[in-house]
């Protein structure tokens, strides 16, 4: 690679042409379009069409919206940086997967049957207490609200290192448009939003990796420059579980796997959407589905990672001062290599906007259905309103509520609920004797436990270390950035302040486990379910044995002797 292929000076990089604002914009119409045509297509229809589809959707545009809610332009600016800054050894995320069949086997059997509009309201049933669906529905909102925040922020940012387009201009557009066609179309404008926009990043991404591979020379040569610099082979792997370290095969698959297990089997936003098919089978096969199409994307983020540290092997834009965070290397890649190309910087950014507006929709919808469900519904004169009322009420809202968070300069990531709530289901599915109590302990507990932990690397101000990287073959007259000292090692820290570097990765497993262990030891402590009437549809059928049989109970009934 020859030193003129880094001539970087001022105006030479690419922007935005009026192609890549067609393009653009052209995504944001057709998702517009979609929710309109549903708006009008179902407006005399029922709250069940509007919140569920009328239970009537099949599983390719299902699993499609599944997996479009989970990938977020956090995965598409973030994966390719991982891969370029930490190496592919994030790609093992794809074995995680195996708690997809675990989901379909184990927990929708039981939840599809009971054909709830917010999966919380299984809680209140389940544990018979209010108190326990509204802190597990609160916590769903509050956590996909600042989620959301961040979805928000990322495409706002890659488009402003684009172009001129203000930050906040693009924070406000967002959170508006998801949220207008959610509120209008529903969950049928959600799912098949969801497809266009999962199909447009798949392009972006596809795209990206081929010209940039063109451009360097092959994969061979990608491949050969990333296993010389340890971005690649059977050498990056770090084997066995080591709960500090940021990144081994163990932490990665174990802490994706409990992830996994919350956003498909007890996570309001999967479970509303295969609660809308035609039938359990369907619901089965928009699970399976999702296996090739996650792996396919995950490894075009890891590819578009390797094609980046090809390009840029003799001069890291990082390393330079070019950007200020890794996250930044994706789009600074396609304004400085692919903007030669009309109509692909745009096709980048409407890349990275589809992850967002996917994320938010599906969240959005979600939300709204939780929020009314569990709130609204109850208030007197709220139970008459028209879906559309309703749906203008919660949507607002909440799409207020993510303008507002996304609003400030770096939103912070999503509070870490999910072990906790994870294990308050498995709990209420396997354990007839956990009550109330121990639910709401284990909510509270595991919760603060994993919020604490969570902050960790915060609190010790804790950066990960970055893989070395050359700026050899920049520009003579570019000034280089005096570096600031090496990142803090978890491993030289003090007790107590080395248990505070526990890996990202491992918040919630560690959530989970103190959540199930304090819940079983709460109800146990506190009589269990002594004089609470466990439904058996409300707990899985293998511990169905254990509670007693209602018909057998009646008959019974019916033999004892009327006494006068």
């Amino acid at each position: 690679m020859q030193e003129s292929e880094f001539d970087w000076t001022e105006g030479e990089r690419g922007s935005f042409s009026w192609l890549d604002y067609v393009v653009f914009g052209g995504m944001l119409v057709l998702s517009l379009a979609i929710g309109i045509f549903y708006a009008f297509r179902s407006r005399k229809k029922s709250n069940d069409e509007f919140l569920l589809g009328s239970r009537s959707l099949s599983c390719f545009p299902v699993s499609m919206s599944l997996l479009a809610s989970y990938i977020s332009a956090i995965i598409v600016l973030g994966g390719p940086a991982e891969a370029y800054y930490h190496s592919v050894q994030w790609w093992v995320v794809c074995l995680s997967q195996v708690a997809l069949p675990v989901v379909a086997g184990v927990f929708m059997p039981v939840f599809y049957e009971l054909r709830l509009t917010s999966i919380y309201e299984y809680l209140e049933l389940r544990y018979s207490s209010r108190a326990v669906r509204c802190v597990a529905g609160g916590m769903f909102v509050i956590q996909m609200l600042l989620y959301q925040a961040v979805v928000i922020y990322a495409p706002a940012l890659a488009l402003a290192s684009v172009s001129d387009y203000p930050l906040w201009a693009s924070v406000v557009s967002v959170g508006l448009i998801a949220s207008f066609y959610t509120a209008i179309g529903g969950l049928k404008a959600v799912i098949w939003t969801d497809v266009l926009q999962l199909f447009i990043l798949i392009a972006g991404l596809i795209c990206i990796i081929l010209k940039g591979t063109f451009d360097v020379g092959g994969f061979s040569y990608i491949w050969d420059t990333a296993v010389r610099n340890g971005r690649a082979g059977s050498q990056i792997f770090t084997y066995g579980y080591h709960p500090t370290q940021r990144h081994t095969v163990a932490n990665i698959v174990i802490g994706a796997f409990v992830s996994k297990l919350y956003g498909y089997a007890c996570a309001q936003t999967a479970v509303q959407r295969y609660s809308s098919m035609k039938s359990l089978t369907h619901a089965h096969l928009s699970i399976y589905l999702l296996i090739p199409f996650y792996t396919l994307i995950v490894s075009l983020t890891m590819i578009a990672g390797l094609v980046m540290f090809a390009t840029y092997e003799g001069c890291d834009p990082l390393a330079a001062g070019l950007i200020t965070k890794k996250d930044q290397i994706l789009p600074f890649y396609v304004m400085d290599r692919l903007s030669s190309i009309p109509g692909l910087p745009g096709l980048f950014v409407a890349c990275i906007f589809s992850g967002s507006l996917s994320t938010i929709s599906s969240g959005v919808n979600s939300q709204a259905a939780v929020t009314w469900e569990d709130v609204f519904s109850r208030r007197p004169g709220c139970a008459s309103l028209s879906k559309t009322t309703q749906a203008w009420i919660t949507n607002t809202c909440l799409a207020l509520g993510i303008t507002w968070a996304a609003s400030f300069k770096e939103p912070s990531p999503s509070p870490p609920v999910s072990g906790a709530i994870l294990a308050v289901f498995v709990m209420g599915l396997f354990l007839p004797f956990a009550n109330s109590k121990g639910a709401m302990a284990a909510l509270i507990i595991g919760t603060i436990i994993s919020q604490v932990f969570g902050l960790g690397p915060i609190i010790l101000d804790m950066n990960p270390e970055l893989l070395p990287t050359s700026t050899d073959l920049c520009p003579a007259n570019l000034t280089l950035p005096t570096t600031s000292g090496t990142p803090i090692s978890v491993s030289e820290l003090p007790y107590p302040q080395k248990l505070l570097g526990l890996s990202y990765t491992q918040i919630a497993p560690l959530g989970f486990v103190v959540a199930f262990a304090v819940g079983i030891f709460t109800s146990f402590i506190t009589g269990g379910s002594k004089g609470l009437q466990v439904e058996r549809r409300l707990v899985h059928p293998w511990v169905r044995w254990s509670l007693p049989d209602p018909n057998k109970i009646s008959a019974k009934s019916r033999l004892i002797p009327m006494t006068n």
